[in-house]
């Protein structure tokens, strides 16, 4: 088959001292309109989509085996997170029982636990925890708004020489 050469077309020319034609507004692409929703739902406190998603999918894959598919824990084994005072509080002592885990007997809505949460500090990057407490915290009935990765690094860095897991008398006192 041979090879078609094209010409070049000469410039668009307009008469002198004429701006050149104006292009029809073209509709913005969908990815662009979502980017738009994504920075309003920031500004309005709410969590993005994406994030809540990766939250998710590290909660379901992590977090399910003891606080379950509904964040209700397990009967005196796992506390339940509807709800959780741990969880709407303070966002630095939740990212900061996420790292280091938590050990020893535990009380939360006047039912006891007594277990181990490992640290978690080895396993997720910030940007996974933070999404973890994003989802978590706008999910179980909870109502709280979405946590940013620099918590997360400030509460890494904060207790990086910490070897321990928290106790309830230590988050509790938490200022």
């Amino acid at each position: 088959m041979p090879i078609t050469r094209v010409k070049p077309q000469p410039p668009l020319r307009t008469a002198p001292n004429r701006p050149p034609p104006r292009l029809p507004e073209l509709p913005r692409p969908p990815h662009l309109l979502l980017e738009r929703l994504l920075r309003a739902a920031a500004a309005s406190g709410a969590a993005s989509p994406d994030v809540l998603a990766k939250g998710k999918m590290r909660y379901m894959t992590i977090c399910i085996a003891c606080h379950q598919p509904t964040g209700m824990g397990l009967p005196m084994v796992f506390p339940s997170l509807v709800k959780s005072p741990y969880v709407n509080g303070p966002t630095d002592r939740f990212a900061a029982i996420i790292l280091k885990g938590n050990i020893g007997a535990f009380t939360v809505d006047g039912k006891p636990f007594n277990n181990v949460m490992p640290p978690q500090e080895a396993v997720l990057r910030d940007e996974d925890i933070a999404a973890v407490m994003t989802f978590v915290r706008s999910n179980f009935g909870n109502t709280s708004g979405p946590v940013a990765p620099d918590v997360v690094t400030a509460a890494r860095k904060k207790f990086a020489d910490r070897k321990t897991s928290w106790t309830q008398p230590e988050l509790d006192a938490w200022k």
